[in-house]
């Protein structure tokens, strides 16, 4: 594997718009299981809870990282995405974005804002609906546009 190549903006831009299309799934079915992480609530190993805690908060430190570096390469791209300023597309965008930086600061910080904001059962359905409504056209709208984010 070639280090250089794998930096190059565009494998960032890939790399990044993948692991936020992951998290935006994998935090929707934790908002389903009412707010906790999967791999918790699936593997309730507790000698291994330590170590899979520690993952999860780099994975949320993760997370913030590939959406500042999606929102610096938008700005590059003069607030471009897919090729264009489309309002769906930006919208779909920044609701990615933002829970990525949420999952940053909460990496870091170890208060989830968006999770502190309401607890109730229905929000966090809607906001999963949303988080997966979300994923889905973002994935449709990165084929249509042969897998360029920012090209």
């Amino acid at each position: 594997m070639n280090f250089k190549h794998q930096t190059q903006s565009d494998q960032l831009d890939r790399y990044s718009f993948l692991w936020s299309q992951a998290r935006l799934i994998l935090a929707a079915i934790a908002l389903f299981l009412g707010g906790v992480p999967p791999i918790l609530a699936f593997l309730p190993i507790a000698g291994l809870y330590g170590l899979l805690s520690s993952l999860l908060t780099l994975a949320w430190i993760i997370s913030g990282l590939a959406a500042g570096y999606m929102i610096y390469r938008w700005n590059q791209n003069n607030q471009k995405i897919f090729g264009g300023k489309n309002q769906k597309d930006t919208i779909a965008f920044f609701i990615s974005v933002v829970s990525g930086l949420n999952l940053g600061l909460a990496g870091l910080s170890g208060k989830n804002i968006g999770m502190s904001i309401s607890s109730l059962s229905i929000v966090f359905i809607l906001v999963g609906i949303l988080y997966l409504a979300t994923a889905i056209y973002l994935q449709q709208r990165w084929n249509a546009s042969k897998q360029k984010l920012f090209g």
